[in-house]
């Protein structure tokens, strides 16, 4: 997944690539890192089916100019590569069809060798001279800060898919469950499976733990390695992990529904990316499937509507039914019922939060009351933190609740009934639930 960050800088690297192709009067430019025994070229700037060929292409270090600069074998400029005995014969000049080359060593801002800045022409050019490699040199200098911090970002990368791969390996999150009551009878209904995480470890070598920062980043960041659960999936979407991380928690808890009384419902997060693989039906098909509510839960990820919908359908088809979680503060959340069409509608936190000393809020909650009646959902508040608001929403007609007030997640047994202990706000902002 290409962020902003990341599309700037190859954005000024094909700037300073096309700089170089047109300086030097050749067809095309790159830039290649090396990996391990490969040359990986990421990076070209030129015209036709040469450029096509080269983005992405890998090849054996050895079998490279780049590797015979370095070491001593080839000058730094080539300008006629079918002439030259030391080239003429190469593979690469062959499969390339390399008239003329020029390449230079690109290094990090610490040192390190990164990988080659290099020109290619498909025909000679007796032209090209040591003038032309000081020029390519001085734009490798001008790349040095660039490609440092996208190979710490790689390396960043790399740490994040190791430390999300241990935690799926291991059996997935540690799972917390929040009873849910049915609020005209004070009744347990079921309960919420919350993801729960360690600390993010801070890689060596590397300057933080990703999503660390300062305390006034954007969402709640923290330099300690502290990252909330919503942090840790959208680490792990970021390197192409996230349904493999939200399949391992719901299959962690999915692990406890024997523990669930017969009558009790089991809600699992699931974004519809994940509904969208078919993977998560295939997890949930079996005897307990009528047991367990799916909630959607909007985590950025690619996904075709048409193909959730059908999943939708064959989980129904289990006996599964569809929660829509958040409901009331965004305009998504109220296309999605319309989507969806859920059996649970699961109102944001937000509307809970003094209730009963905002008309307004009373007024959205008795319209999502209407709402789910018409289209026979189960509406339940999430984030009940006082009496007074699980008075009001009782009064409102809300079919369901579920807040720290009630119950607090915790490992299971569920409790039998809610504890109905107030608690302050402030804490529970420093925790995260989902």
């Amino acid at each position: 997944m290409e962020g902003p960050e990341t599309r700037d800088h190859n954005d000024e690297m094909r700037r300073v690539l096309d700089l170089a192709r047109r300086h030097l009067r050749t067809d095309v430019a790159w830039l290649a890192r090396f990996s391990g025994d490969h040359q990986v070229i990421d990076l070209v700037a030129g015209d036709g089916d040469l450029v096509e060929s080269l983005v992405g292409y890998r090849v054996d270090k050895e079998q490279t100019y780049c590797a015979r600069v370095l070491d001593g074998r080839l000058p730094a400029v080539v300008p006629d590569a079918r002439a030259d005995s030391r080239t003429a014969n190469l593979p690469v000049t062959r499969d390339l069809g390399i008239g003329s080359y020029v390449g230079t060593p690109v290094h990090l801002d610490n040192g390190e060798l990164y990988g080659m800045l290099c020109a290619l022409g498909t025909e000679p050019d007796p032209n090209l001279g040591e003038r032309d490699v000081r020029f390519l040199s001085l734009l490798a200098d001008v790349l040095t800060d660039t490609v440092s911090a996208i190979h710490r970002g790689h390396a960043d990368d790399d740490h994040v898919r190791s430390v999300i791969g241990e935690i799926i390996d291991s059996g997935g999150p540690t799972m917390v469950f929040q009873a849910m009551f049915d609020l005209p009878t004070h009744g347990i209904v079921g309960a919420e499976a919350l993801a729960r995480f360690p600390r993010f470890p801070s890689p060596d070598g590397l300057r933080t733990a990703p999503g660390s920062g300062s305390s006034g980043d954007p969402g709640g960041r923290r330099a300690d390695g502290v990252l909330s659960p919503a942090q840790w999936f959208e680490q792990a979407t970021s390197v192409g992990l996230g349904i493999d991380l939200e399949l391992a928690a719901i299959r962690a808890a999915l692990a406890e529904l024997p523990r669930f009384p017969r009558g009790l419902a089991l809600s699992v997060n699931a974004s519809p990316a994940t509904i969208a693989s078919g993977r998560l039906t295939e997890l949930i098909d079996g005897p307990s499937a009528d047991q367990v509510v799916v909630e959607i839960a909007e985590r950025e990820g690619n996904h075709e509507l048409p193909t959730t919908l059908d999943r939708l359908l064959e989980l129904r088809d289990l006996g599964t039914r569809i929660a829509v979680d958040n409901v009331g503060v965004a305009y998504a959340s109220l296309r999605r019922m319309v989507q969806f069409l859920p059996d649970v509608v699961k109102m944001d936190r937000w509307l809970s939060m003094n209730v009963g000393s905002d008309a307004a809020r009373r007024a959205l909650v008795e319209a999502l009351v209407h709402f789910s009646r018409q289209i026979g959902a189960t509406l339940v508040a999430e984030g009940i933190e006082t009496a007074d608001e699980l008075r009001v929403l009782s009064a409102a007609g809300v079919d369901q609740g579920q807040g720290e007030f009630l119950s607090p997640p915790g490992p299971l047994p569920l409790p039998a009934h809610g504890r109905c202990v107030a608690v302050k706000r402030s804490r529970l902002a420093a925790t995260a639930m989902t």
